[in-house]
């Protein structure tokens, strides 16, 4: 082989590459924001005044914030919603994010074959 072949992510080559790493980075922020805003959205709703002191067998005192917030006092589907959110419409999401991606790249993929 003469040729070298050089597969960068950071650097695409050639419209397939470079619609394929775009609609990749598109899903890595959705799944980002999805995941780690709604963390950040539990810790800011939070009340810093519900506190909760817990004594350990050496006599020492903690106090611990609970977080308590209307996001964990809402009940959705018979479950708490930051629960259901994180335990099961994030795995939904991902199932989605992974058909979209998968038709996406059919189309990409049809496109190129035609030309």
């Amino acid at each position: 082989m003469d040729k070298d072949i050089n597969i960068n992510f950071f650097k695409p080559v050639g419209d397939f590459m470079k619609k394929d790493v775009a609609m990749k980075k598109k899903i890595i922020i959705v799944w980002f924001v999805s995941v780690f805003g709604f963390l950040l959205l539990l810790k800011l709703v939070a009340d810093p005044n519900d506190v909760v002191q817990l004594t350990l067998s050496t006599g020492e005192v903690i106090t611990q914030v609970t977080g308590k917030s209307f996001l964990t006092e809402t009940s959705f589907l018979g479950f708490p919603f930051h629960y259901w959110y994180s335990s099961q419409f994030l795995i939904a999401l991902f199932i989605f994010l992974c058909y979209i991606y998968c038709k996406f790249i059919d189309k990409l993929e049809s496109e190129h074959e035609s030309k």
